[in-house]
């Protein structure tokens, strides 16, 4: 049933969907592109600070947040940059892991993205992001194993376990990110917020 729209409302959809002008939802989404971009490469640097780089996985977490708000080319081209403007601009990740990275960060952000897009809950695009790109680190790692005649399910088994607690974290604060990043969200895109309730 149709109702007359109330500015007081915070769960009017007008008072927080972007405008409907493309070249300022074009704008917007390319200037969150570029903020997630950034986020990738500091957030790396503070967490290596103090010694908590590579278990906590933190590139992830801002190519995950912003799968949940970018339409999924545009958040794919975000987990193909990422890794390679931190590494010429830090020298991390060194190649190979740029490339490695470069692959898991784009399955990552396209599978979440992707989920919202066909309005799958927060949490259920969350999980579903992580399940792949978990699948291409075991993937590309128990490939890599074998070519150099290392146990292949020992290595691939270490590196996901190895990253365990970054996970841990992206299933945490990705849900609780949603509701304020959904307010950034292209209006073609669903609201976190109606698809939490």
């Amino acid at each position: 049933m149709s109702h007359s729209s109330d500015p007081s409302d915070p769960s009017d959809p007008s008072d927080t969907a972007p405008s409907a002008d493309p070249m300022l939802s074009r704008a917007r989404e390319l200037a969150l592109s570029a903020l997630f971009c950034a986020l990738g490469i500091t957030v790396p640097i503070l967490f290596h600070v103090v010694g908590l780089g590579r278990t906590f996985l933190p590139m992830h977490l801002p190519v995950l947040l912003g799968a949940l708000v970018l339409r999924p080319p545009m958040a794919m081209l975000v987990g193909v940059l990422t890794p390679w403007a931190s590494m010429l601009m830090t020298g991390m990740p060194p190649l190979p892991m740029a490339v490695i990275m470069c692959i898991e960060l784009t399955v990552l952000a396209g599978v979440v993205s992707g989920a919202r897009a066909l309005r799958a809950p927060v949490w259920l695009a969350v999980v579903a992001g992580i399940a792949a790109r978990v699948g291409v680190t075991w993937i590309v790692t128990t490939s890599l194993a074998g070519y150099l005649n290392l146990p292949p399910t020992g290595v691939g088994l270490a590196s996901i376990l190895a990253g365990a607690p970054g996970i841990a974290l992206q299933i945490l604060i990705a849900p609780a990110a949603a509701v304020p990043l959904s307010k950034r969200r292209p209006s073609s895109q669903p609201s976190a917020g109606t698809e939490e309730g």
